[in-house]
């Protein structure tokens, strides 16, 4: 047995390192000497051990590109992406001139510092002008957000080999339970990287989650006003985006982070890990709020669309989705100009669902929306109407209708009534 153990590590010993694929760099050495320690380091403050070696290395800027684009065809292709656009114009969160298929793989090139592959098992960090962090910080600061980023990589390593990212999460924008386990994945990823910036965990500090909850209450003004921030690369391209691809690229490091600490400092290790194996969130509402995931319980109401054919002949339906607390709150926003008002009434969401109908050239949106309580189907509807004029909205007890489109009186009414069933 020990001849048979002893020629085991020797194989072991001399088997070549997990091959990166083709296009992607080796990390500079600097960071090639650092890695096996870093992995430590995301195994400590994770509580997850590796199961393999994680091969990792670098791209520039037009492979990362090239890797965004390929990327984006294979998760959202264009019979996935058409209903998407289709949804996010018709609600008015995006420009009617916008093509998406252009638009987004470039602005999430942006926004890329490194990135974890969960089909091929490799993490890649991106050289911009031959640097992965900012230019002008000072070297110390420079090699502690190298390795920050390289953690944050290594953190989602950990999660693929124990609980499969692949088949975790799929990225649907307009799932709101898909946009909250992305949201999980990134903002664990995002604690671990926190946690080796601190040297410690932040879970075990009293009085954390209040601290940063404040700090963190609105990362899009954060962003907006800290020092140096507004230079870092991606940062002018996100803020010139809609405020959607904002609040959706934000919510998942900065809610998910929020949420993924409360977790741990709930239930600690093995609370965050049935998050991903037994029991993940099932809404943003769930991320904005972890109480009502971990404590009291407000899990969202199931509704299924009717079918409308009759209310609405010659109408073929080309959409349906969900939006979620998350994204009713970026729409309000905008037609309010308020953000606090806004976060209000989408809080006591329970659940929604709408539809976009085409015919001749014609669309028109569907939306069922339902309500903790009456008191907060009363409060949305009052922040819905000031969505516009071409906005009908309808409250019936806690369920409130609105439908955004060109129908006759009568046609609307009965919508109106169909729906609000």
């Amino acid at each position: 047995m020990i001849e048979v153990l002893a020629l085991c590590a020797a194989l072991l010993a001399d088997a070549p390192a997990p091959a990166l694929p083709p296009g992607v760099a080796p990390l500079p050495e600097a960071l090639e000497n650092r890695v096996e320690v870093l992995l430590e380091e995301a195994e400590k403050y994770r509580g997850l051990e590796a199961k393999e070696a994680v091969p990792s290395g670098t791209v520039d800027n037009p492979a990362l590109k090239k890797k965004m684009v390929e990327s984006f065809q294979t998760d959202l292709p264009p019979e996935k992406l058409r209903p998407i656009e289709l949804a996010l114009k018709a609600f008015g969160l995006v420009p009617e001139s916008m093509d998406l298929v252009k638009f987004f793989p470039e602005l999430l090139s942006s926004q890329v510092a490194g990135f974890y592959d969960p089909e091929r098992h490799y993490l890649a960090l991106v050289q911009r002008d031959g640097r992965i962090v900012p230019s002008d910080l000072p070297a110390d600061a420079a090699k502690k957000a190298e390795e920050a980023v390289l953690v944050h990589e290594l953190a989602h390593a950990l999660q693929d080999q124990h609980f499969h990212l692949e088949t975790f999460a799929t990225g649907q924008p307009l799932d709101d339970a898909d946009v909250a386990k992305v949201a999980l994945i990134e903002g664990d990823a995002t604690l671990v990287m926190m946690d080796f910036f601190a040297e410690t965990s932040l879970a075990a500090m009293p009085g954390i989650e209040e601290t940063l909850g404040v700090f963190l209450s609105d990362p899009r003004k954060m962003l907006e006003s800290a020092p140096g921030v507004p230079s870092v690369p991606g940062v002018a391209e996100l803020a010139s985006a809609p405020a959607w691809f904002q609040d959706t690229l934000l919510f998942s490091y900065f809610e998910g982070f929020q949420f993924s600490l409360s977790a741990r400092r709930k239930g600690g290790q093995a609370l965050l890990d049935k998050a991903f194996t037994e029991d993940p969130p099932r809404s943003s509402e769930q991320i904005l709020h972890p109480e009502k995931w971990h404590t009291k319980r407000d899990d969202p109401v199931v509704l299924r669309w009717p079918d409308l054919s009759r209310a609405l002949p010659g109408w073929n339906k080309a959409a349906e989705a969900q939006l979620g607390e998350l994204t009713i709150r970026t729409l309000l926003r905008g037609a309010l100009r308020r953000d606090r008002r806004a976060a209000q009434a989408a809080a006591g969401w329970g659940g929604d669902r709408f539809a976009i109908y085409e015919k001749a050239g014609e669309r028109l949106l569907a939306w069922i929306t339902e309500w903790d309580t009456e008191a907060d189907a009363r409060e949305f509807q009052s922040a819905a109407k000031g969505l516009g004029r071409d906005w009908a909205v309808q409250r019936t007890g806690r369920r409130v209708v609105v439908i955004r489109g060109t129908l006759k009186k009568t046609e609307r009414l009965a919508l109106q009534v169909e729906l609000g069933s």
